[in-house]
């Protein structure tokens, strides 16, 4: 009778189980976790492109977090870039390039991110970026007169930048510069025919005698002695012809040359 007493007893005793922890509450676009992660992919980004320009954030379209640990999380974003007027060797903080304007035909940049934040300290682990320009039929309903992009590598496009680069050389002998990449160039057709041209240069171990006699033994400066320079120039061919150049040296700079690309055109 004892036995079957203690035996209800114990069938009675109540079970105590902890209680699954409750997952971590969603992190928003624009909780400062979220924000903090999205500049560090920004800087990431502008730190290892060696062309093109700077990308300023636009903002957070979506954010995931995959918990991993104690204080170790898997971070996914999806990013919205602007592009910027900086050049990416121009050694101007991103806070003060400025974010091109609709009408100058800008170019966005959408990103999707994978990094970790572990003891607070965030690696990108990988990326996936493309660029592209606005619609210029959208240019074109707002300001009908503005330049558009055109290709890189069109015939105007390249005698521009020729001419703006032999103008540059011409007038300091001492040390030759090479084209390093056409950035940025557009055309106008109406009311004035005009190309606008943006390029990054580098300056090489020749002067500008001694590239004319071999230009093939001009070689860009090693790292420790570069002297980068970013030049614009336009060609105004009707209703006048007029030409315009302008270059300025950043001095020594060293480009990263990352892993990560920068956005392809």
């Amino acid at each position: 009778m004892k036995a079957l007493v203690a035996l209800i007893l114990l069938v009675q005793l109540p079970i105590h189980r902890a209680a699954p922890a409750a997952p971590p509450p969603p992190l928003g676009c624009d909780d400062p976790e979220s924000e903090a992660a999205a500049q560090f992919v920004v800087d990431y980004i502008n730190g290892h492109s060696h062309h093109g320009y700077k990308f300023a954030l636009n903002r957070i379209k979506q954010v995931r977090v995959l918990p991993q640990g104690p204080n170790n999380e898997i971070l996914f974003l999806e990013l919205d870039l602007l592009e910027t007027t900086c050049h990416i060797l121009n050694p101007t903080p991103l806070a003060n390039c400025s974010v091109r304007t609709f009408v100058e035909h800008a170019v966005e940049g959408d990103c999707d991110v994978k990094l970790q934040k572990l003891n607070g300290q965030f690696t990108v682990l990988a990326s996936k970026c493309h660029s592209h320009a606005d619609s210029a039929e959208d240019v074109r309903k707002h300001c009908p007169d503005c330049p558009l992009l055109a290709n890189l590598n069109d015939t105007d496009v390249l005698a521009t930048v020729s001419s703006a680069l032999n103008d540059y050389n011409s007038k300091n002998p001492d040390a030759y510069f090479r084209l390093l990449e056409i950035g940025r160039a557009t055309k106008q057709y109406s009311p004035v025919r005009m190309v606008n041209v943006e390029f990054a240069v580098a300056a090489t171990n020749c002067t500008l005698q001694q590239a004319k006699d071999n230009l093939q033994a001009c070689q860009l400066l090693p790292e420790d002695q570069s002297n980068f320079g970013f030049c614009t120039a336009t060609t105004v061919s009707e209703p006048s012809q007029d030409f315009t150049a302008e270059c300025q040296l950043y001095g020594h700079q060293v480009p990263a040359l990352g892993a990560l690309p920068s956005f392809p055109e």
